[in-house]
């Protein structure tokens, strides 16, 4: 009875030793948390990623529609959602946590959520222990000079002939409303949710650009049609000059915007 009663008291504290392993490195998320209060935007890590310190490094995709994709060195990929969840702390305040989870459901790593005061993440260390280790592969290299150029130099209003852009700060991201008339009674609309990106001191919209056409009738009707809704572009401020660098259809090639 002894032995037995020893044994049994091995089982359940080997569980429960395994327990706070697992869970002292992997966030959990609370359901008792607000989520209304947490930014759940993955827009600050779409974009490709290479593994770092790594022998055979994988390539981790970000996609704006919060799918991910991972690329194995050898041949094959694994895919599924990203998600943004609350990690509640003992006094109300809480930490987001990127999840990825595969297809199945089972969850495959767990990232922080980084991007403080509307800033474009470049590193992706998994869980507390940073065991995993992702860096941002997108390269955003600009010429000119940087100094002096902070997120709040590109606030304001932009124009360029008949072309205007407004950037404003919202929360947690910049926004970048883009209007171009064709004719007084037709102009094109692009919406973009940026990132300040430190290293270049550029705004960067990776994914879900929106780009609308806007139709003025004599009756003062508007009709709204969609064009597309996964552009993306860069904005570039140097020595004063705002310059647009649209990916989709190179929609601001050669345009220089003054305030």
């Amino acid at each position: 009875m002894k032995v037995s009663g020893y044994l049994r008291y091995m089982v359940v504290l080997m569980l429960v030793l395994c327990v706070a392993l697992v869970y002292g490195k992997t966030p959990m998320a609370s359901a008792e948390v607000d989520m209304s209060k947490v930014d759940t935007s993955i827009q600050a890590i779409i974009g490709t990623w290479r593994e770092g310190d790594a022998l055979d490094a994988r390539v981790l995709r970000v996609n704006p529609d919060y799918t991910y994709e991972l690329v194995y060195r050898g041949g094959g990929t694994s895919c599924g959602t990203v998600r943004v969840i609350g990690e509640e702390h003992p006094d109300g305040t809480y930490s987001p946590w990127y999840s990825f989870d595969e297809v199945d459901g089972k969850n495959w790593a767990m990232f922080p959520k980084n991007d403080v005061d509307g800033t474009l993440q470049k590193d992706l260390w998994s869980g507390q222990d940073g065991a995993l280790h992702f860096i941002r592969f997108d390269n955003y290299e600009y010429s000119g000079k940087t100094e002096g150029i902070t997120p709040e130099s590109y606030l304001g209003v932009w124009g360029c002939g008949r072309c205007t852009i407004v950037i404003n700060k919202e929360d947690n991201r910049y926004t970048a409303d883009i209007s171009w008339a064709s004719s007084a009674a037709e102009h094109r609309v692009w919406t973009y949710s940026c990132r300040y990106d430190k290293d270049s001191a550029i705004l960067v919209c990776p994914g879900n650009g929106l780009c609308t056409d806007v139709i003025v009738y004599d009756n003062g009707k508007e009709t709204d049609v969609n064009v597309y809704d996964d552009g993306s572009c860069e904005l570039v401020l140097r020595d004063g000059v705002l310059k647009w660098y649209d990916n989709k259809d190179k929609a601001g090639q050669d345009m220089e915007f003054l305030k």
